[in-house]
């Protein structure tokens, strides 16, 4: 009888203290940088990734210097995505090893000319503030408006405020996407091109496996082609601004590679 009640009592209790992984990961949560352009693609990719592994993620957007910070205090289960300037420096962040996009830096402007002459460092630039990929771009030059939001930039060059903005090509799209892009052009060739990838924090090692598969299995198999041809696509529903929740003379680039940031 004493062995029968011992046990009980030790399978009563492992009962409780035992949770199985898909109960336990029902939900995650992830950090996004506000304004971030690639972020609203991401999100789409990174959800249906989670979808195939039974779990559901919830978006917190926040400033990026608070997106960083967010997840190295715990406070998050990882970051929806970012350049590999995550691993180098944030160590307790995995980079999950499937490129889920990648993005295009170019010049915008509405003077097809811009970077003909030899005054292009005194033109009126315009990026986002924080963004060290693009800082890098502007850097030395004379008239840097740093804005909020690339809204906000576009809109200063319709208004003939600013002589060119540097960003990457899909924040563009996202802008046509709401406002009329007017006299917006791509000017010259390509700054370059980052690849962009899901981040987990180091408490839910244990996932990396599993996401790494389902990212790859994607990648391999055009899902994640699929995912981003709808996004942009004629018929796709009108997308986020950045940070919502549905939420040539090529200008010489610095030293660094172009892989140095995008947060």
């Amino acid at each position: 009888m004493r062995v029968w009640l011992k046990t009980l009592i030790i399978f009563v209790c492992l009962s409780n203290w035992y949770v199985p992984s898909s109960q336990a990961q029902d939900t995650l949560t992830f950090s996004m940088a506000q304004n971030a352009a690639p972020v609203a693609l991401a999100v789409r990719i990174v959800e249906s990734a989670y979808d195939q592994l039974g779990i559901s993620i919830t978006k917190l957007p926040m400033a990026r210097s608070r997106n960083i910070l967010t997840a190295s205090s715990n406070e998050v289960d990882g970051i929806i995505a970012g350049p590999k300037l995550f691993d180098q420096e944030f160590p307790f962040l995995t980079r999950i090893d499937v490129p889920i996009l990648q993005i295009d830096i170019r010049i915008f402007s509405c003077n097809p000319d811009l970077l003909d002459g030899n005054s292009v460092t005194q033109k009126r630039w315009g990026r986002i503030n924080g963004a060290r990929l693009l800082s890098k771009y502007t850097e030395g030059y004379d008239d840097v408006w740093l804005g909020d939001t690339f809204q906000e930039l576009f809109g200063m060059l319709k208004l003939d405020r600013l002589d060119a903005v540097v960003g990457p090509q899909i924040a563009l799209d996202i802008y046509s996407n709401h406002d009329d892009r007017g006299c917006i052009e791509a000017v010259g060739g390509s700054l370059g091109q980052v690849d962009f990838f899901h981040y987990l924090h180091s408490k839910n090692g244990h996932l990396v496996p599993s996401v790494t598969r389902v990212l790859r299995d994607m990648l391999d198999t055009g899902k994640i082609k699929e995912i981003t041809d709808a996004f942009f696509g004629p018929n796709a529903k009108k997308r986020p601004m950045p940070g919502e929740l549905e939420e040539t003379p090529d200008i010489p680039p610095s030293s660094d590679s172009a892989t140095q940031g995008f947060n």
